[in-house]
């Protein structure tokens, strides 16, 4: 597809968001109101306008490299275009390379439909690779690029689901707001754009906040074991990212946090948020929550997750500790080992790092 810019900047006339997308239905309707919806934000947009082969792909692939967000929307049609799959391989180089924070939107379409290429999408992506047989580096970029980019963390719209376009626009521009001032927030304090890295737990010099992403969690790059999910929750409805375990022999979690950021003679304790579902089975061995502090030993506290509130999040104390004047390293552990029975139902939602009220 070929594109032309469109947006109202405050700071420059340079994208922040391109748009990645396949087909006019999408682009008369969704994306009709989702380019709006962004520029009242004061937020540049480029977005693909038409098909036109025989364009040069170099033009759109300088706007992706001066982008700062790529929104890649996939939707059922999307694997039957060879421009947007190359778009979608640009946006991963710019991605592996740290330049470019991407965020997949899964529009009426499973995000497991698009991870593991089943069904329509599926067949119509094989259909596309088979009629470039001559041209094998271009199909493995495609093939990698769908591989990569919609294991990051996404923003799902499912078919039947409750919510309207619209309140769905809205979550998205919330999380493209975030992620701008993010940006924005490093390159200003650093006197210069910076790479896009992996963050530190948010901290507001009491709590610090792991996302689900800020953790460790075993076996959680293979689809087979674990899978990314978005929730919505309130006051503002912004997506939070969760890890849904699928069947695992075992579940270990883990996470690390520089203490420098705490109040110095402060008791802080240490939460992990997790759900349990109904399906659900009792494993023979607990699991063990663990928290290790320098110079202050181990703490751990066993327990069963059959045993918890089914449906609910639930927090699962690690430890107590005091925060020190000097800089510390603690770590962060659940898990459970050496099981002859695979589990499902569990959901990782993050960790929690507060003052004991």
């Amino acid at each position: 597809m070929a594109a032309s810019s469109s947006g109202i900047g405050w700071k420059s006339t340079r994208p922040q968001v391109f748009i990645n997308f396949r087909g006019q239905e999408l682009r008369r309707g969704f994306i009709g109101f989702l380019e709006p919806a962004l520029k009242n934000e004061n937020i540049n947009v480029f977005i693909d306008e038409l098909e036109l082969r025989g364009r040069d792909l170099q033009n759109l692939f300088v706007r992706i490299k001066e982008s700062k967000i790529a929104l890649v929307i996939f939707s059922k049609d999307y694997a039957n275009s060879e421009w947007c799959l190359d778009e979608l391989a640009k946006i991963k180089e710019c991605m592996d390379l740290g330049n470019l924070y991407v965020i997949p939107i899964f529009y009426k379409i499973e995000p497991s439909v698009v991870k593991h290429l089943q069904g329509y999408f599926g067949e119509s992506f094989m259909n596309l690779q088979s009629r470039y047989t001559h041209d094998l580096d271009r199909t493995r970029k495609w093939e990698e690029a769908l591989a990569s980019v919609p294991q990051k963390f996404g923003l799902p719209f499912p078919e039947n689901s409750d919510r309207t376009d619209w309140d769905f626009i809205k979550s998205i521009v919330v999380e493209v707001k975030r992620v701008l001032e993010h940006i924005e927030g490093n390159s200003n304090q650093r006197g210069q754009p910076q790479a896009i890295q992996v963050q530190q737990p948010d901290v507001n010099f009491q709590r610090a906040m792991f996302s689900v992403r800020q953790l460790k969690i075993s076996g959680s790059h293979n689809a087979r074991y674990w899978i990314f999910e978005s929730i919505y929750e309130p006051p503002n409805e912004a997506a939070i990212e969760i890890a849904k375990m699928k069947r695992c022999y075992y579940v270990e979690v883990c996470g690390k946090f520089d203490t420098k950021e705490l109040i110095y003679r402060t008791r802080y304790e240490v939460v992990f948020v997790v759900k349990v579902e109904d399906t659900m089975t009792r494993w023979n061995n607990p699991a063990t929550a663990q928290l290790m502090v320098p110079d202050n030993g181990l703490q751990q506290r066993e327990f069963q997750f059959i045993d918890l509130i089914k449906n609910e999040w639930i927090e699962i104390q690690a430890g107590v500790f005091d925060a020190q004047p000097h800089k510390e390293k603690i770590a962060i552990y659940l898990y459970q080992h050496q099981s002859n029975i695979r589990m499902t139902g569990l959901l990782v939602k993050g960790a929690i790092i507060r003052p004991v009220e």
